[in-house]
């Protein structure tokens, strides 16, 4: 019976060895491993049968050669335990000379456990189909091999956090397997059940982790999304540098959105195909559908760059049946990967550098350490955002706006800061900016209009000092959500306020992807009674154009265009002109950027309905608005 059991675990193996060497390998070190382990555990079931045939022939063999035959099946069994405990740390052994000192002390081990088996003596039991070694020697092995399993489990028990969780689970499954087979057969010996046991935690390993095809995408054969991760990450835990492609496809010749998806796979196929021929590169394909190629010698990236670009200058072969189609896609170069922290901030940078390429239309993008910095301090000032959101740390100022007919504040503007954690005021060109970029900044626009709801009821700004409204800057994208309007009104109605208190900003320089949401948001909350203005007009995209097509009832002259009139006779020919066909329309205007008493006067003699700048009043804190609206309402 025991012969048969191991000649499954033969038969197993070799199964795993047929379904491993047909795929390519990768080459992680936790594979290297693997197959040592799944090595040793072929030769330690093969030498168990052959200890079981030598002791049923014992009497035509030499005792020494039978010996020799049974103490190096059960010395194979603690060379098991040996490179599962090595296997079993590849995840929490971050550098080539911590692995070295770790292999080296658990290399004298095992070095003296096999000295000492072969020295002791080993006895031999044949009774029947009953056949088992027993003695010193066996009991060595036991003593051995328990306390690589030992061993092995305290360090998955105490690191198991710094593991991959399938690993940590299957090791465990496999040593509590192995641990309990050598149990029941050293209770009893005629059950040979721990060679087989190792076969168990070889299967184990191979189906939870290490099936070559796991780290393959299906659709193309190149190595997926999650073995790049693997590879890149085994660089930088041996403080390796490497060289890298992103080739990101940005259009293509579709024969028809029908056939789309199966030509863009055929074409891919192919292109994977031709990246595999060149030497020293490892391909990957992301969950975007793009390539990522991993070169080991930094010296060769220009030349393989080259070879790559000049290749898809040329057609690729569609599916059967269609024309040729040529792919222009864009590269993200990086040249040494020591400039970047680690694996995830790789893949950030990607992604990244990625949307800008795309934005910005660049064929080829080089990753240096120049744009590292800036994508480091872009990240930081993400972070502080959010930090800021979830921590309740945006304010926000208002500063007053002077209304040239009435000769007092009547409104004011309501503008987001962030106060750090040491109680300073962070500037808004610094994160709002990033805001922007990073799609928060409707989050803060949202925060923002919350507060100022709240702020103008508790103060009840417009009876006690004659604040009419305020203007909240509105976020195209927040208006481009179809719940918008429904949400701000919801919001309005909480705090009990009177929507004519509320005038909101159009801000965004980016053209509006939505129009028809967009419009339809604007219409619902001017029907409730909530104005628009233009802000930022002369900048951008906000233009004639704008004021054409969007129901805003006051334009703001920019900063910019309000400084230019002062300082050229052409911006002073263009801004009059543009005053009089506002007007002419029935709009108010504001001048944002007012700094002296002479631009005031300026300014007020020309006709501008509204003035807004620094000559009144830099943006303030509530209490100190409230303050200073007081102290006006007062003179």
């Amino acid at each position: 019976m025991n012969i048969e059991v191991q000649c499954c675990g033969i038969a197993i193996l070799l199964l795993l060895w047929i379904f491993y060497l047909r795929q390519k390998p990768l080459g992680l070190y936790s594979v290297k491993l693997f197959l040592l382990t799944m090595g040793v555990t072929s030769f330690c079931v093969t030498m168990d049968i052959l200890s079981i045939v030598a002791i049923n022939h014992k009497e035509q063999i030499s005792g020494f050669l039978l010996a020799l035959i049974c103490k190096t099946y059960i010395v194979s069994l603690i060379w098991v335990g040996y490179f599962g405990l090595l296997y079993s740390c590849t995840d929490f052994i971050k550098s080539r000379e911590e692995r070295l000192k770790l292999n080296r002390l658990y290399t004298i081990v095992v070095l003296a456990g096999t000295v000492l088996i072969y020295i002791l003596p080993i006895y031999y039991y044949l009774e029947g189909d009953i056949v088992y070694t027993y003695g010193p020697s066996c009991m060595a092995t036991y003593a051995f091999a328990l306390l690589f399993v030992l061993i092995t489990l305290y360090k998955v028990v105490i690191r198991g956090k710094e593991m991959n969780a399938k690993r940590r689970g299957a090791v465990i499954t496999w040593m509590v397997i192995w641990m309990a087979a050598a149990i029941v057969q050293f209770l009893n010996a005629n059950l040979l059940l721990v060679g087989f046991a190792s076969v168990v935690g070889m299967v184990i390993l191979f189906f939870e982790l290490e099936n070559p095809e796991a780290n393959l995408d299906r659709e193309t054969s190149a190595y997926s999304a999650h073995a790049l991760g693997e590879y890149m990450k085994q660089f930088y835990d041996a403080q390796e540098t490497f060289a890298s492609i992103l080739i990101a496809f940005t259009d293509m010749n579709k024969q028809s959105e029908e056939d789309s998806d199966s030509q863009q796979t055929v074409v891919l196929q192919e292109i994977v195909c031709y990246l595999g021929t060149i030497k020293d590169i490892k391909v990957f394909k992301t969950l975007e559908r793009e390539l990522i190629l991993i070169i080991r010698d930094g010296e060769r990236m220009q030349q393989v760059f080259l070879q790559i670009k000049e290749r898809f200058e040329q057609p690729w072969h569609a599916a059967k049946g269609k024309e040729p189609v040529f792919w222009h896609p864009f590269y993200v170069l990086l040249y040494d990967s020591s400039i970047l922290k680690n694996t995830g901030e790789i893949f950030q940078m990607l992604r990244y550098f990625r949307v800008e390429g795309k934005k910005t239309e660049k064929h080829i993008i080089l990753l240096d350490e120049q744009k590292v910095a800036r994508f480091r301090e872009l990240e930081m000032t993400e972070n502080m955002i959010l930090s800021a959101i979830e921590e309740d740390r945006i304010e926000v100022f208002y500063q007053p706006i002077y209304s040239t007919k009435d000769h007092t504040f009547v409104a004011a503007e309501a503008l987001a800061r962030i106060r750090d954690h040491d109680g300073s005021i962070v500037p808004p060109g610094r994160f709002v900016p990033v805001a922007e970029q990073m799609g928060l900044i409707a989050k803060i626009g949202d925060i923002v209009f919350e507060k100022t709801c709240k702020f103008m009821k508790q103060n009840n700004i417009r009876e006690r000092y004659g604040i009419r409204y305020i203007e909240v800057n509105l976020s195209v994208k927040q208006c481009e959500k179809r719940d918008f309007a429904d949400k701000f009104i919801q919001i309005m109605k909480k705090h009990h306020l009177d929507p004519s208190c509320i005038n909101l900003e159009i801000t965004e320089s980016a053209p509006i992807q939505t129009r028809q949401i967009f419009l339809e948001n604007m219409q619902a909350l001017i029907e409730y009674g909530v104005s628009f203005s233009l802000d930022d007009f002369g900048s951008g995209e906000s233009n004639l154009n704008y004021i054409v097509e969007m129901p805003v009832s006051i334009v703001k002259f920019d900063r910019g265009m309000s400084q230019a009139y002062f300082a050229d006779s052409k911006a002073k020919f263009v801004m009059e002109a543009a005053m009089h066909m506002i007007h002419d329309m029935k709009l108010k205007i504001v001048s944002e950027g007012v700094e002296t008493k002479e631009q005031m006067e300026t300014i007020v003699a020309l006709g501008i309905d509204y003035i807004q700048g620094y000559y009144f009043s830099k943006p303030l804190p509530e209490d100190e608005f409230i303050a200073f609206v007081s102290k006006q309402e007062g003179s």
